[in-house]
């Protein structure tokens, strides 16, 4: 999903364990070829690009369309405070729509974590041999947005179409943003991956795997379709990988 960023962006170095995050939010169903943005365009005309910053005339979203991916996140504990979050998704279909797509990633983090480098850049081919993830000729950096959390989170979070309320956990949602034009020259599919490290007190527990509350999103949004909602991939929490 998505190439350049909107405006101040979240914490450290990701690493997405296999497969991929699909960085343009494709999808569509088994022998099905169009994906959700297509079939959602469809005789809708798309309205003229957004500003900069990504922000559609109709205002913020207050609603997803999500679906379940293969995949998921990983918390990994690294001692004395230090952590990882490891994220996976199978590949997702490439949207054919010709707009431009913000791309959110919502990912649950301890209320107090800190990071020297706020920042995502996801990576393509093997983890012996990365290379920056490039869309429409520019490397994908996605940054922790701020404002867009204090904006969108109040419409989304606790919403019965938007993101679980975390307020009972140790936990915040944190919004990652980019903004990547339609590129007609990529692949059918997209697909990326890369670690994120950040540290937190020592007394923050482990989201539970078995909460279906613990996830993380990776959200595309048209802004120039606003009555279309976001299409977002959950990626539920897994457990600790065995040593």
């Amino acid at each position: 999903m998505m190439c350049l960023s909107r405006a101040c962006l979240v914490a450290a170095t990701l690493a997405l364990a296999a497969p991929s995050l699909a960085f343009d939010g494709g999808f569509a169903a088994v022998g099905e070829e169009t994906s959700y943005y297509e079939q959602m365009a469809a005789g809708e005309s798309l309205a003229p690009a957004p500003t900069a910053d990504g922000a559609a005339s109709g205002g913020l979203p207050t609603e997803l369309y999500v679906v379940e991916a293969a995949g998921g996140v990983r918390y990994r504990d690294l001692g004395d405070g230090r952590w990882a979050v490891d994220i996976e998704v199978a590949p997702r279909p490439h949207e054919r729509v010709d707009a431009v797509y913000d791309l959110v990633l919502a990912l649950p983090l301890p209320l107090d974590s800190k990071s020297n480098a706020w920042r995502i850049a996801p990576r393509v081919g093997s983890h012996a041999g990365a290379a920056p993830f490039a869309y429409g000729g520019e490397e994908v950096v996605l940054k922790r947005n701020v404002p867009l959390e204090a904006a969108w989170l109040p419409l989304l979070a606790g919403a019965p179409n938007g993101l679980p309320e975390l307020s009972s956990s140790d936990y915040v949602w944190t919004f990652w943003d980019a903004i990547v034009r339609y590129d007609p020259t990529a692949s059918s599919t997209l697909q990326a991956f890369g670690s994120f490290r950040y540290t937190t007190p020592s007394w923050v527990r482990e989201l539970d795997p078995e909460d279906p509350r613990n996830a993380a999103y990776v959200i595309t949004w048209v802004p120039t379709l606003d009555a279309v909602p976001p299409f977002a991939i959950r990626l539920d929490v897994q457990a600790p990988a065995e040593e």
